[in-house]
């Protein structure tokens, strides 16, 4: 491969809409709006320009885009970073040419002679949480998994997304009121307790939660509903919608002590009306659902396994 018969770009405004086409392009049986793809690449807080290349033929034919971010990671959070591969697209007619092993050397590179190296530093694929399209490599991407194998990547876990068709859903308004408790929309004020999520187990304040739901703060209308304990006027639990992407489904809790009382399956009937009436969105994709959770949206809303990711890992 000649090197010099390419040029290299930083994501931009200026280019972020051939971008989003050449994904769309190229990239079997996914698809996100160009908005979606501008806040989950330009407008995310994780965005660094110099761990983005696009590349173009000196005639301008745009034909790869490679995006690395950084994030924090679970353990020591505040110390270390984790590296993700949140983007890596080439052009059907340009693959297996040593392009994209080209790109991904470099933004390693990079990454190794930045200051936010750590000691063994895990580079992962897609989950760039909090603002992640999918939690992981969808393995119908037959080519990207072994692009990723060649490279020292190796499979984990599994990680599921469910689905179910709002036209198929009968949905009512639910009831604002339930034993003892007020479901309703989150307004500002509430930010600063949800951001906290006291209510929840020391494990899910630790995660990504808070920063999933602080991004619905920044949608119109806010797309996070809460469940208040009357008496105490205390949030005992909530459900985001829309965190990721139009109609997409998660996070969602519920403070242990009450739960068993019906008020999460109403959180979710609250977001799935929301989408279904003021959204106008058909069909829900339940991100990341923990094997022990799908069992409840199956039998709460008739939920089904649709998508299934494999995370990919290696270390520096």
């Amino acid at each position: 491969m000649n090197i010099n018969q390419f040029e290299f770009n930083p994501l931009s405004k200026k280019n972020i809409a051939q971008v989003h086409q050449i994904c769309e392009d190229n990239v079997r049986s996914v698809s996100h709006s160009l908005k979606t793809f501008r806040e989950t690449t330009l407008e995310s807080e994780l965005f660094n320009p110099h761990l983005s290349i696009v590349v173009s033929t000196k005639q301008k034919e745009l034909i790869a885009f490679f995006l690395v971010v950084l994030r924090k990671s679970l353990i020591l959070k505040r110390f270390r970073n984790v590296a993700v591969l949140k983007f890596f697209v080439v052009h059907k007619k340009w693959r297996n040419k040593g392009i994209g092993s080209y790109l991904l050397n470099l933004l390693t590179e990079r990454i190794k002679n930045s200051d936010h190296k750590s000691f063994r530093m895990k580079f992962e694929v897609m989950s760039a949480m909090p603002d992640y399209l999918f939690p992981g490599l969808n393995p119908k991407h037959t080519e990207a998994f072994y692009f990723l194998r060649k490279h020292g990547f190796k499979r984990g876990v599994e990680r599921i997304n469910l689905c179910v068709s709002l036209e198929d859903l009968e949905l009512k308004q639910p009831p604002s009121k339930h034993k003892g408790f007020l479901i309703c929309r989150a307004e500002q004020k509430d930010q600063n307790e949800l951001d906290s999520l006291k209510f929840m187990p020391k494990d899910d304040q630790l995660g990504f939660w808070s920063e999933e739901i602080t991004l619905t703060f920044k949608k119109k209308p806010i797309t996070t509903f809460i469940a208040k304990d009357l008496d105490k006027n205390r949030i005992i639990g909530w459900a985001s919608h829309s965190v990721q992407f139009p109609g997409s489904f998660g996070p969602t809790g519920v403070k242990k002590s009450e739960r068993g009382k019906g008020i999460g399956t109403l959180l979710l009937k609250w977001c799935l009306w929301d989408l279904k009436t003021n959204f106008k969105i058909s069909r829900v994709i339940i991100n990341w659902v923990e094997i022990n959770k799908i069992y409840f949206y199956s039998k709460s809303i008739g939920a089904h396994i649709c998508e299934v990711y494999w995370t990919m890992k290696k270390r520096f």
